[in-house]
């Protein structure tokens, strides 16, 4: 499943909250806190961001293996062999 970058940026952002909250929480709460956000990340089951690259027509970003822009609908060619190094959405 694709999330925005908007959201991944978020989560990960919540998860160094979590982390910190629980180093400082005392008694049980910080591991219990930690299952929890375990458990949440498994269900959200994010992947890697997909690699992203330039439209040569109008600039705008797609994914590397598209074969028309997201932006402009121009035709695109997948990279061949070894791609260039991608672009990865924060």
């Amino acid at each position: 499943m694709w999330v925005d970058s908007g959201v991944r940026t978020a989560v990960e952002d919540v998860g160094r909250e979590v982390a910190l909250a629980s180093a400082a929480a005392a008694g049980a709460a910080g591991p219990r806190l930690e299952a929890a956000w375990g458990r949440l990340m498994g269900a959200l089951a994010l992947e890697p961001a997909p690699e992203l690259r330039t439209c040569p027509a109008c600039g705008g970003e797609c994914m590397l293996a598209a074969t028309r822009c997201s932006s402009c609908w121009s035709v695109l060619t997948p990279p061949r062999g070894p791609a260039p190094a991608p672009r990865v959405t924060p």
